[in-house]
């Protein structure tokens, strides 16, 4: 968190009892909402929050931070599942051999139809299957990237509203 928040602590703070807090904490953390329209949005909130800016801005961070932090483990926990499949089915497909190196070349192997363990269609199924899988961990790796990034912004906007005592800056 020190990465990202050099604003008030947000320990213990219990951001979902207040439902403007808890509305903007749920727009912002959307990553369909573009980050363009984050900053007009916390600045409305802070206007309209009074005396108790500050304590709201710091609550709609505590928000971010727990559900951003919540979102990015849950993709790297999907990462780690959907890596022991790659994993086992590479496996099951290309068994050990003596060289691991030579697995790669096995695989080549039965893709050109040189070897033939499985029958054509199961094979070719299986490597569009692996491929498509192989493919599309290759984007989904970097979203705990993309989550984090969109937290150091908005924590970036959040703290731009507060002066270096943690009062709200008009």
């Amino acid at each position: 968190m020190a990465a990202v928040w050099s604003g008030p602590s947000i320990e213990g703070i219990i951001w979902r009892n207040d439902q403007a807090v808890a509305d903007l904490v749920t727009k912002l953390a959307a990553r369909r909402t573009p980050l363009d329209d984050a900053g007009p949005a916390i600045e409305d909130f802070a206007r309209s929050q009074g005396a108790g800016k500050t304590k709201k801005l710091t609550a709609v961070f505590a928000g971010l931070f727990e559900m951003l932090d919540y979102e990015r483990t849950q993709v790297i926990e999907g990462l780690l599942r959907f890596g022991a499949k790659q994993k086992a089915l590479a496996a099951k497909y290309a068994p050990r051999t003596p060289c691991r190196e030579k697995r790669p070349v096995r695989i080549r192997r039965m893709r050109a139809g040189k070897m033939r363990s499985l029958s054509s269609a199961t094979w070719n199924g299986t490597c569009v299957f692996f491929d498509e899988r192989h493919q599309s961990l290759i984007y989904v790796c970097e979203t705990p990237t993309l989550i984090e990034q969109r937290l150091f912004a908005l924590a970036k906007v959040i703290q731009s509203k507060l002066d270096m005592t943690g009062r709200y800056r008009a």
